[in-house]
């Protein structure tokens, strides 16, 4: 008796090779017009599937214009893709085509553009060449940024107004300071607060207070 359960799909489909591309989940690196080189590293260096991605792309993007592209494919942006693809809408605004004749000197940005482009192999001069431009752009970018705002002072709770000493921090204290500004002598301020004498010339001491007239003359 022959097999007659369904036979499994095995035939290739077209874009299987986006399964193993190296950007997958990692959309807003190629998206972020400030991190291209961290873009291309992935491309150039990881991606198993560059070619087949860059097929793809130039079939999808042919004849369009800049801004119908985006973020960075295959190693290249959307301003290269588009200044590189001869059937591409251009205006007066745009960036001048790119033409590439093999004249391209090897470790300059329009050769690593050419490899990139046409699929070629990537030189170790012409990807170092792209390793100090992204160093020189880093260091553009670092200068041109605006410095940083210096931090507001930490808000702390508004201290109290210490309460001068000569006033007292006691009821107590406060009632000989109130009366001996008065002019009362310490007698007058232990009589009118029935206490002792010596007690009321140790917090005028302790307050730093000068006795008044009657007692520098009594004394």
């Amino acid at each position: 008796m022959g097999y007659t359960g369904s036979v499994p799909d095995t035939a290739a489909r077209r874009l299987d090779w986006m399964g193993a591309a190296a950007c997958l989940g990692q959309q807003e690196i190629f998206d972020d017009p400030d991190r291209v080189h961290e873009a291309r590293i992935i491309c150039v260096a990881r991606c198993p599937v560059r070619s087949q991605c860059l097929a793809y792309t130039k079939e999808c993007e042919r004849g369009l214009h800049r801004d119908q592209r985006d973020g960075v494919a295959a190693g290249l942006t959307h301003d290269e893709r588009h200044r590189l693809d001869d059937t591409a809408v251009h205006r007066k605004d745009d960036g001048d085509p790119i033409k590439l004749d093999g004249s391209e000197r090897c470790g300059t940005h329009i050769a690593l553009l050419r490899h990139l482009w046409l699929d070629e192999p990537i030189d170790p001069k012409c990807w170092s060449g792209e390793v100090f431009r992204e160093h020189g752009n880093r260091n553009a970018r670092q200068r041109a940024a605006p410095a940083p705002r210096p931090a507001p002072p930490e808000t702390a709770r508004p201290k109290r107004r210490p309460r001068p000493p000569a006033k007292g921090d006691t009821p107590h204290e406060r009632r000989i300071y109130s009366l001996w500004s008065t002019g009362a002598s310490d007698l007058d301020i232990a009589r009118r607060m029935a206490v002792s004498v010596p007690s009321v010339l140790r917090v005028r001491e302790r307050l730093g207070l000068i006795a008044n007239q009657a007692d520098r003359q009594a004394s």
